[in-house]
């Protein structure tokens, strides 16, 4: 029996958006043509976004599981800074005191980051109610979201989440998730990478 908080996340494969370095939130793309590479995790339900591109990406790797779409685990929403890049937006003053200080700072039209983190967390409390594995596959600043949550980056920006990774954290007992404590372990290998045996329960 599994008595610790075991979770698991995974960001979703690239976009057309991804792929050309866009921010890409609240946009409902699909994500693009790829070689599925073979992988052991074989959970029986999956927790992520409504959005397509995770819809998609579980299907591809969990085709067996259950997916449970939750609207509180999106993406952030970029405003008036969707679907736009780095050299789109360099010249914009706004922008760049965004990428300085996104707590401070909100894109127009855009979602102010302590919503984000709210809606994000409440999302998590709302999935994690027992000591058991779970399985995530979301977005990149959920994941952050969560490397912050956790105590495994000490602010937003110096966390990081890129695609074909899984990245685990461990909690020992479900009241110190509860608790809002640090994980107590926290890993990151590549989605082909063999992951301990309960995470199949």
């Amino acid at each position: 029996m599994v008595s610790r908080v075991i979770v698991s996340m995974m960001r979703h494969e690239k976009t057309a958006g991804n792929l050309r370095r866009a921010y890409v939130g609240k946009t409902d793309e699909p994500i693009v043509a790829i070689e599925r590479e073979p992988i052991s995790h074989k959970p029986h339900i999956v927790y992520g976004s409504t959005r397509q591109r995770c819809i998609e990406t579980a299907a591809l790797y969990f085709p067996n599981a259950d997916y449970r779409a939750h609207e509180g685990l999106c993406e952030i929403d970029f405003g008036a800074y969707e679907m736009k890049t780095y050299d789109d937006l360099q010249e914009d003053p706004q922008y760049r005191a965004w990428i300085d200080n996104p707590y401070m700072v909100t894109p127009p039209q855009g979602e102010a980051f302590s919503h984000f983190e709210a809606r994000v967390n409440n999302a998590f409390d709302d999935i994690i109610t027992k000591a058991q594995p779970y399985i995530f596959v979301v977005h990149g600043g959920v994941i952050r979201a969560m490397q912050v949550k956790s105590g495994v980056a000490t602010h937003f920006q110096q966390a990081t989440a890129t695609h074909q990774m899984v990245y685990q954290f461990e909690w020992e007992r479900l009241e110190h998730w509860q608790e809002g404590r640090p994980c107590i372990s926290y890993s990151e290998v590549p989605i082909t990478a063999k992951l301990p045996t309960h995470f199949h329960k």
